[in-house]
């Protein structure tokens, strides 16, 4: 039995039952496995069902791009599993990146030893967030001056100022 076989006939099966949706019509096509994934992230129950498909699918950048989503829906303790079930060293990598994004996020930027070094080094993705949500004074200062991209800069000083 291959992994496709086993994908189609089992995984997807529990996924959609757990959303109380049918399965997808062909498991094989992944615009509708990721339709089904993109239901699953939201909904916690749903989590374990979820994982073991992205074990079992055959697509990388599909287990990858929902990987990176589930940073933003886990805590910090419970994204192991998620990251060691991409596939690549390099997506790994960028996984556990979005997730220490995800914390600084969630604490609006105020992290120790804030300085221009922190917000340059700090993704466009991580960037353009915090200069839409963060209430720091000081993270909004800096995004304002330091922020990669204009839209960032431009954003972060509207927010300051609006203050």
């Amino acid at each position: 039995m291959t992994m496709a076989v086993v994908y189609r006939g089992e995984v997807s099966s529990d996924l959609a039952e757990c959303l109380g949706t049918p399965p997808p019509e062909d498991p094989g096509d992944e615009h509708q496995r990721w339709a089904l994934y993109r239901r699953a992230i939201s909904r916690e129950a749903c989590h374990p069902p979820l994982l073991a498909a992205l074990h079992a699918d055959p697509d990388d950048g599909l287990v990858a791009s929902v990987v990176i989503q589930m940073m933003e829906w886990v805590e910090a303790s419970q994204r192991e599993p998620w990251i060691a079930s991409v596939r690549t060293d390099r997506d790994r990598r960028y996984a556990t990146r979005r997730g220490r994004e995800v914390d600084i996020l969630r604490i609006h930027g105020a992290v120790p030893d804030l300085g221009q070094a922190s917000v340059t080094g700090w993704t466009d993705w991580l960037q353009i967030r915090l200069a839409e949500i963060s209430t720091v004074a000081p993270v909004l200062d800096l995004l304002a001056l330091h922020g990669r991209t204009k839209r960032i800069r431009r954003t972060a000083a509207q927010r300051r100022i609006a203050r």
